[in-house]
């Protein structure tokens, strides 16, 4: 059996009293973190979870979700983040494919999860505190867990319909950690803001400054003036921002009177961003940017580091998204998965120690993802005669808008459900707000009257309001090929100019 280092090893022996997470007005030193991780295997001992249960947890950013990490690892249960801003019926699926032994929410999601069923539930807040209290903390030392248990299991949109779930082991994350480590530059010294929710892989990025011995500041709700505020208040050096965060940041009215002095390095991805935004942005706060670009199944899979970004002498590399990170390889394939010529698009596929070892109940999936020993991102790109990976469509349809993963079969499905709905395609057009947006093409029964209001309300109860779609447009056919598929190529150059 192989291990790897606990998360608290090294800072709770060099960094006790130093501050690990602050959140709103509570901080936790690495030494409470240490102690309350220790009540939780207790708590977990008691409750009779055994190595290899899962354990779910529904909740917005929560100083909680470190301690739950860290005891989940030690006692070798697996964390299952639930994406909160899924529709009812979603987070059902999930709960019955993963089968949770334990649930623990916040108390703003009683009522979703009172409707999941899953046997056992603890209530985070007061309840959760007078339980933690009553248990001792575990005498076990945790300096090494074993390499091969699985760290988290992060469920993912599916092209079919219904998502999967990408298990990650401990050997991943620990990867994972030390790319970061090394591309980020980090240290001991850094303050680092989270503004994603961690449901996200962006998690990993918390993970790794704790690691290191450094403090992580997370919010609840992303706001880009508290952003402001909190950057000079707590002398934050690294920051974690999608596109769309970026845009709303710089487009604040006293923008330019804000307080960047203390950041070293923005870190961005999830979605393609304007070169003139990353231009405005990189002038504006005046210090390092790094672009991840990766999927939750990959970690980082390619870099574009500080020094790529130069708007006046290499304006052309902010649209690429950079070389190989630290540990990874990447290729570009034709659909035989032979490597095409320099510059000729094809699909990204890559490999190396971050990568996932499976999706959960699904084997053939797993195969196909993963064929020839490479993940199948689905993206298509190409590279540069420099080494410059450039990501120019998605073969799978993915929408990304606003950070989130979007795919339009899983909308489209929903849409046909509704008894009014006799077609209906669904794709990303740009956005300024969002990166892209979701638009629906709809084909109405004869004779049904053209609610597409009601469509959406119908849609609502289905969907997390992230994947709703924000333009409907509604047509008397949809285009389709010699195959009868609908042909969404042509549908996006007819909505090109759909505002």
């Amino acid at each position: 059996m192989s291990f790897v280092p606990d998360l608290l090893s090294y800072a709770s022996i060099h960094a006790p009293d130093r501050p690990a997470v602050i959140a709103a007005n509570r901080s936790l030193a690495f030494r409470e973190l240490d102690s309350r991780a220790r009540r939780l295997v207790r708590l977990f001992r008691d409750y009779s979870l055994q190595a290899g249960d899962i354990v779910a947890l529904l909740a917005k950013n929560e100083a909680e979700y470190f301690e739950l990490h860290v005891a989940a690892m030690r006692t070798g249960l697996i964390l299952l983040p639930l994406n909160f801003r899924l529709a009812l019926p979603e987070l059902e699926y999930i709960i019955s494919d993963s089968r949770p032994k334990l649930l623990i929410y916040a108390e703003e999601y009683s009522a979703t999860a009172a409707a999941l069923k899953v046997n056992r539930k603890l209530t985070l807040g007061a309840g959760y505190e007078a339980t933690m209290a009553a248990v001792e903390p575990a005498n076990d030392k945790h300096w090494f867990i074993s390499a091969d248990a699985t760290f988290v299991i992060l469920y993912t949109s599916g092209t079919t319909g219904r998502p999967k779930g990408a298990i990650i082991s401990n050997r991943a994350l620990f990867a994972r950690i030390n790319c970061n480590l090394f591309e980020y530059r980090m240290t001991a010294d850094d303050r680092f803001l989270m503004c994603l929710q961690l449901f996200h892989i962006g998690s990993t990025n918390c993970l790794s400054h704790l690691y290191v011995g450094s403090t992580v500041v997370i919010i609840k709700d992303f706001d880009p003036g508290r952003v402001l505020e909190l950057l000079p208040r707590h002398r934050i050096t690294v920051a974690l921002w999608v596109p769309t965060m970026i845009n709303a940041i710089i487009n604040l009215p006293d923008v330019d009177n804000a307080d960047f002095t203390s950041l070293r390095l923005v870190v961005y991805g999830g979605s393609p961003i304007p070169p003139v935004t990353l231009s405005r942005a990189v002038a504006l706060m005046g210090c390092g940017f790094l672009q991840t670009y990766g999927m939750t199944e990959t970690n980082a899979i390619t870099f574009l580091r500080p020094r790529d970004h130069d708007p006046i002498n290499q304006p052309h590399r902010l649209a690429s998204a950079g070389t190989p990170g630290l540990g990874m390889e990447a290729r570009v394939v034709d659909s035989t998965d032979r490597d095409v010529d320099i510059g000729q698009p094809g699909e990204i596929v890559c490999r190396g120690p971050c990568l996932m070892d499976e999706y959960l109940n699904l084997p053939e999936a797993t195969a196909e993802a993963l064929r020839g020993g490479w993940m199948h991102t689905g993206d298509v790109g190409y590279f540069d005669h420099e080494g410059y990976l450039y990501v120019t469509d998605r073969k799978k349809d993915m929408i990304v808008s606003g950070g989130e993963n979007v795919y339009p079969r899983e909308v489209e499905d929903v849409l046909f459900e509704h008894p009014a709905i006799l077609e209906a395609a669904v794709i990303g057009l740009p956005d300024e707000k969002w990166g892209e947006r979701v638009h629906a093409v709809l084909v109405f029964k004869a004779g049904v009257a053209t609610d597409t209001d009601g469509v959406i309300a119908f849609a609502r109860t289905r969907l997390a309001g992230y994947k709703l779609p924000k333009t409907v447009e509604v047509v008397s056919a949809l285009p389709k090929n010699a195959a009868g598929k609908v042909a969404k190529n042509e549908l996006r150059k007819a909505c090109a100019g759909t505002q």
